[in-house]
């Protein structure tokens, strides 16, 4: 009798010692998706572009964001390789000094300048050459960033051919991002690669 009463009054204890268990990976599952979320929509707010590194071609990959263009503008805007490929194609051969010694190659893509204009400077028009006092960051995926002043390719002023290239020498550019091409640059700094964003600011 004593067993038969021991083991009623224990068998109580392993039941609630079950539930507890089963209740805390229930908590830690609802605690993992909550966080996964957020994580999720913090990157959706984030001022970065959302951009999908898996290869491949296709209609999905071409509508992808790969550029964002914001700062002083009117409309700060994404660009997927659809909307570059839009704009009117330029061609550039350039030479240029690297790490690895003097390249030489061929770029194609949209001007800067039309790039840009997509988003609609917010320029002074009661300044005079007001533009002359911006300049346009450009930044890789890699957070490497330089700038070229808007003067640089002002058809109004030195009217250089800055592109947004997206193929070189024939070959799309690397992960479907465009690259900052800077002709009669000595040095290739100023070719900024996997291009994510361009700043126009002061």
């Amino acid at each position: 009798m004593a067993d038969a009463a021991t083991h009623r009054r224990e068998h109580p204890v392993r039941s609630t010692t079950s539930r507890s268990r089963r209740l805390a990976v229930l908590a830690a599952a609802v605690f993992t998706a909550v966080a996964l979320t957020a994580g999720t929509a913090s990157g959706a707010s984030s001022g970065a572009p959302n951009i999908d590194r898996r290869t491949g071609g296709g209609a999905a990959a071409k509508q992808r964001t790969v550029l964002l263009v914001d700062g002083a503008v009117r409309h700060r805007v994404r660009l997927s390789a659809t909307d570059l490929a839009a704009l009117p194609e330029q061609t550039v051969t350039v030479t240029f000094e690297s790490g690895t010694g003097t390249q030489t190659h061929t770029y194609t893509g949209p001007l800067l300048l039309d790039v840009l204009n997509r988003a609609q400077p917010k320029f002074d028009p009661t300044v005079k050459n007001d533009q002359l006092r911006y300049v346009v960051t450009a930044t890789g995926s890699d957070r490497y960033q330089a700038t070229v002043a808007w003067g640089e390719f002002d058809p109004g002023f030195e009217h250089k051919s800055v592109l947004v290239a997206v193929t070189e020498d024939g070959q799309p550019t690397a992960d479907g991002l465009a690259r900052l091409v800077v002709p009669g640059d000595v040095k290739g700094g100023r070719y900024v690669s996997d291009l994510i964003r361009l700043r126009l600011h002061r």
